[in-house]
Protein backbone atom coordinates (compact mmCIF):
# COMPACT_ATOMS: atom_id res chain seq x y z
CA UNK A 1 0.00 0.00 0.00
CA UNK A 2 2.98 2.06 0.63
CA UNK A 3 3.40 2.04 -3.45
CA UNK A 4 -0.03 3.24 -3.67
CA UNK A 5 0.52 6.29 -1.20
CA UNK A 6 3.21 7.47 -3.01
CA UNK A 7 1.74 7.30 -6.51
CA UNK A 8 -0.79 9.10 -5.63
CA UNK A 9 1.57 11.74 -3.84
CA UNK A 10 3.27 12.02 -7.13
CA UNK A 11 0.43 12.60 -8.77
CA UNK A 12 -0.82 15.20 -6.48
CA UNK A 13 2.57 17.02 -6.81
CA UNK A 14 2.66 16.77 -10.91
CA UNK A 15 -1.12 18.52 -10.86
CA UNK A 16 0.49 21.51 -8.47
CA UNK A 17 -0.70 24.38 -10.55
CA UNK A 18 -4.34 22.66 -11.22
CA UNK A 19 -4.38 22.27 -7.17
CA UNK A 20 -3.69 25.52 -6.28
CA UNK A 21 -6.48 27.24 -8.50
CA UNK A 22 -8.98 25.08 -6.77
CA UNK A 23 -10.98 26.59 -4.15
CA UNK A 24 -13.83 24.52 -3.50
CA UNK A 25 -14.95 25.81 0.06
CA UNK A 26 -16.97 24.11 2.90
CA UNK A 27 -18.21 20.63 2.30
CA UNK A 28 -19.82 17.82 3.76
CA UNK A 29 -19.78 14.00 2.37
CA UNK A 30 -21.83 11.01 3.58
CA UNK A 31 -20.72 8.12 2.08
CA UNK A 32 -20.82 4.28 2.76
CA UNK A 33 -17.53 1.81 2.18
CA UNK A 34 -16.89 -2.18 2.54
CA UNK A 35 -14.97 -2.84 5.67
CA UNK A 36 -11.70 -4.48 5.37
CA UNK A 37 -10.82 -5.41 1.77
CA UNK A 38 -7.63 -6.91 2.21
CA UNK A 39 -7.75 -9.16 5.25
CA UNK A 40 -11.45 -9.42 4.92
CA UNK A 41 -11.39 -10.32 8.91
CA UNK A 42 -13.76 -7.56 10.09
CA UNK A 43 -17.30 -7.28 8.64
CA UNK A 44 -19.82 -5.19 7.63
CA UNK A 45 -19.83 -1.84 5.95
CA UNK A 46 -19.00 1.59 7.19
CA UNK A 47 -20.50 4.60 7.41
CA UNK A 48 -18.43 7.85 6.92
CA UNK A 49 -18.86 11.22 7.59
CA UNK A 50 -16.90 13.88 6.01
CA UNK A 51 -15.85 17.69 6.50
CA UNK A 52 -13.56 19.46 4.23
CA UNK A 53 -13.18 23.01 4.62
CA UNK A 54 -11.67 25.99 2.54
CA UNK A 55 -7.76 26.15 2.45
CA UNK A 56 -6.31 28.84 4.88
CA UNK A 57 -4.14 31.29 3.17
CA UNK A 58 -0.94 29.63 4.72
CA UNK A 59 -1.36 26.71 2.89
CA UNK A 60 -0.68 27.67 -0.31
CA UNK A 61 3.26 27.33 -0.31
CA UNK A 62 2.14 23.34 -0.46
CA UNK A 63 -0.93 23.83 -3.39
CA UNK A 64 -3.64 24.85 -1.01
CA UNK A 65 -5.24 21.69 0.43
CA UNK A 66 -8.28 21.47 2.14
CA UNK A 67 -8.05 20.32 5.93
CA UNK A 68 -10.23 17.53 7.01
CA UNK A 69 -11.87 15.95 9.38
CA UNK A 70 -13.30 12.29 9.11
CA UNK A 71 -15.58 9.38 10.63
CA UNK A 72 -15.71 5.70 9.91
CA UNK A 73 -18.45 3.91 11.66
CA UNK A 74 -18.65 0.22 11.62
CA UNK A 75 -22.16 -1.16 11.38
CA UNK A 76 -21.11 -4.38 12.78
CA UNK A 77 -19.60 -2.35 16.01
CA UNK A 78 -15.85 -3.60 14.91
CA UNK A 79 -13.15 -0.66 14.32
CA UNK A 80 -13.85 2.62 14.15
CA UNK A 81 -11.53 5.35 13.45
CA UNK A 82 -11.88 9.23 13.23
CA UNK A 83 -9.10 11.03 11.14
CA UNK A 84 -7.49 14.15 10.47
CA UNK A 85 -5.45 15.53 7.71
CA UNK A 86 -4.84 17.83 4.17
CA UNK A 87 -6.83 17.02 1.10
CA UNK A 88 -5.48 17.96 -1.92
CA UNK A 89 -7.95 18.02 -5.12
CA UNK A 90 -6.87 18.23 -8.79
CA UNK A 91 -10.04 19.10 -11.22
CA UNK A 92 -8.49 17.60 -14.46
CA UNK A 93 -11.78 18.51 -16.28
CA UNK A 94 -15.15 20.72 -15.73
CA UNK A 95 -16.83 18.32 -13.67
CA UNK A 96 -14.00 15.57 -12.72
CA UNK A 97 -11.90 15.65 -9.42
CA UNK A 98 -9.08 13.74 -7.93
CA UNK A 99 -8.57 13.63 -4.66
CA UNK A 100 -5.53 12.52 -2.89
CA UNK A 101 -5.52 12.68 1.43
CA UNK A 102 -3.18 12.18 3.87
CA UNK A 103 -3.34 12.77 7.72
CA UNK A 104 -3.76 10.86 11.18
CA UNK A 105 -6.59 8.48 12.88
CA UNK A 106 -7.49 7.48 15.89
CA UNK A 107 -9.14 3.81 16.16
CA UNK A 108 -10.71 1.71 18.64
CA UNK A 109 -9.70 -1.25 17.44
CA UNK A 110 -7.57 -4.08 18.91
CA UNK A 111 -4.20 -3.65 18.78
CA UNK A 112 -2.61 -6.81 19.31
CA UNK A 113 -3.40 -10.22 20.92
CA UNK A 114 -2.23 -10.75 25.02
CA UNK A 115 1.34 -12.31 24.20
CA UNK A 116 0.95 -14.56 27.46
CA UNK A 117 -2.12 -15.76 26.58
CA UNK A 118 -1.95 -19.65 25.54
CA UNK A 119 -2.74 -20.74 21.64
CA UNK A 120 -5.95 -22.61 22.53
CA UNK A 121 -7.63 -19.07 24.84
CA UNK A 122 -10.55 -18.39 23.43
CA UNK A 123 -10.12 -15.10 23.99
CA UNK A 124 -7.03 -14.80 21.39
CA UNK A 125 -8.76 -17.32 19.22
CA UNK A 126 -12.07 -14.91 18.80
CA UNK A 127 -9.68 -11.94 18.54
CA UNK A 128 -7.11 -13.72 16.21
CA UNK A 129 -10.36 -14.88 13.61
CA UNK A 130 -12.37 -11.53 13.45
CA UNK A 131 -10.46 -8.36 14.38
CA UNK A 132 -7.76 -6.96 12.32
CA UNK A 133 -4.76 -6.59 14.60
CA UNK A 134 -3.96 -3.09 14.69
CA UNK A 135 -0.63 -2.48 15.94
CA UNK A 136 -1.75 1.69 17.32
CA UNK A 137 -4.60 3.44 17.98
CA UNK A 138 -2.86 6.44 16.17
CA UNK A 139 -2.31 5.43 12.39
CA UNK A 140 -1.57 6.89 9.48
CA UNK A 141 -4.96 8.28 7.45
CA UNK A 142 -4.06 7.89 3.29
CA UNK A 143 -7.18 8.07 0.77
CA UNK A 144 -7.16 8.58 -2.99
CA UNK A 145 -11.11 9.44 -4.64
CA UNK A 146 -12.28 10.39 -7.75
CA UNK A 147 -15.31 12.64 -8.05
CA UNK A 148 -18.11 14.32 -10.52
CA UNK A 149 -19.27 17.57 -9.84
CA UNK A 150 -23.17 17.56 -10.82
CA UNK A 151 -23.31 21.29 -10.10
CA UNK A 152 -21.61 24.30 -8.16
CA UNK A 153 -22.95 22.35 -5.02
CA UNK A 154 -23.33 18.62 -5.11
CA UNK A 155 -21.27 15.76 -5.86
CA UNK A 156 -20.96 12.01 -6.31
CA UNK A 157 -17.81 10.00 -6.29
CA UNK A 158 -15.47 7.13 -4.88
CA UNK A 159 -12.73 6.66 -3.26
CA UNK A 160 -10.21 4.27 -1.23
CA UNK A 161 -8.42 4.74 1.83
CA UNK A 162 -5.39 2.52 3.93
CA UNK A 163 -4.96 3.71 7.76
CA UNK A 164 -1.97 1.69 9.09
CA UNK A 165 1.29 2.85 11.00
CA UNK A 166 3.69 1.73 8.75
CA UNK A 167 6.21 0.67 11.07
CA UNK A 168 6.46 4.29 11.70
CA UNK A 169 3.98 5.24 14.24
CA UNK A 170 4.64 1.84 16.33
CA UNK A 171 6.17 -1.43 15.64
CA UNK A 172 4.90 -5.18 15.36
CA UNK A 173 1.63 -6.29 14.44
CA UNK A 174 -0.15 -3.77 11.19
CA UNK A 175 -2.76 -5.20 9.63
CA UNK A 176 -4.04 -1.76 8.72
CA UNK A 177 -7.68 -1.46 7.33
CA UNK A 178 -8.32 -0.92 3.49
CA UNK A 179 -11.97 0.16 2.81
CA UNK A 180 -13.52 1.36 -0.66
CA UNK A 181 -17.29 3.12 -1.09
CA UNK A 182 -19.31 6.23 -2.18
CA UNK A 183 -20.28 9.38 -1.04
CA UNK A 184 -22.02 11.95 -1.88
CA UNK A 185 -21.34 16.21 -1.13
CA UNK A 186 -22.21 19.48 -0.81
CA UNK A 187 -20.48 22.10 -0.88
CA UNK A 188 -21.19 25.99 -0.47
CA UNK A 189 -18.73 28.96 -0.23
CA UNK A 190 -17.11 28.29 -3.20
Amino acid sequence: MTRLGLAALAAACLAAPAIADDERGTEIRLGVTAHDLADHVEDGPNITVDALFASPDFLEAIWSPRPYLYGSFNTNGLTNFGATGLAWNWAFSENWNFEFRTGLSYNDGVEDIDPNSPPDDPTRIRLATTRSLMGNEILFHNAIGLDYDLNDHWSVGAYYEHISHGQILASGRNQALDNAGIRVGYRWGR
